[in-house]
């Protein structure tokens, strides 16, 4: 400060100078723990960048091409079809000891269709079992694995039997008495895996599980009459 004679005004005493000074930066020693901060390396965020969009792309390829395949080619799951039941033997005997026996040999024709115009259609091992009231078994059997041309329907016949298979005896005099009246409910189970073929190329084998049941034994012979069935993918 100063007066009017541009002289300086002397500070009266205890006067603390309101403007800031600087603190000099320290001299000692710097703390073992610090340490300076790196800069971020952007090769990490590029890279990563990178392969996300690398994997999108793909996605969209592959949604891309499979909504052409479909487009193109239409691919429809096989048809499966029952022919009349051929029982070549059915004996029952009973015990006196509240059992009996079972001997039984049957004939089931499976037809398979193949609906597709340009896929041809991979069977894996193919295995179909009977069973009469749902509650008792008349055997399986399998076939080995084939493939069918397109628009091609197969015959497949599977010879099922069984020998003194233990029942008990209400339930074998039961069996028989409706069996012979041709009103017993016969079931058909199918299981096996499919494939699609493309120019001789195999894609995918899906497992696959039919169940046909509520018909007769009449009604089944007849042909008048189609079995309820079901059809599921990816579990037995």
């Amino acid at each position: 400060m100063a007066d009017g004679l541009g002289l300086p005004l002397k500070k009266p005493p205890g006067y603390i100078d309101p403007t800031p000074r600087p603190r000099p930066p320290p001299t000692g020693p710097k703390p073992a723990f610090y340490q300076p901060k790196k800069k971020k390396n952007s090769c990490c965020r590029i890279c990563c960048c990178c392969v996300c969009f690398v994997i999108v792309f793909l996605i969209l390829i592959l949604a891309i091409g499979g909504g052409i395949f479909y487009a193109w080619f239409q691919p429809k799951i096989p048809v499966f079809g029952f022919r009349p039941l051929e029982l070549d033997r059915f004996n029952i005997s009973v015990k006196p000891d509240g059992t009996a026996l079972l001997d039984s040999k049957a004939v089931v024709r499976v037809e398979a269709k193949n609906p597709n115009s340009k896929l041809e259609i991979y069977f894996g091992e193919t295995e179909v079992s009977l069973s009469f009231d749902k509650e008792t078994q008349l055997g399986s059997a399998t076939l080995s694995s084939f493939v069918q041309p397109s628009n091609n329907v197969t015959l497949l016949k599977f010879v099922l039997s069984e020998e003194n298979q233990l029942i008990d005896s209400s339930t074998g005099t039961r069996l028989k008495k409706r069996v012979k009246n041709e009103d017993v409910e016969v079931n058909v189970a199918v299981k096996t895996k499919i494939g699609i073929g493309v120019w001789k190329v195999k894609i995918g084998m899906l497992p696959i599980n039919v169940n046909c049941g509520g018909i007769t034994l009449k009604q089944l012979d007849d042909g008048q009459t189609s079995p309820k069935c079901s059809f599921n993918t990816l579990r037995w």
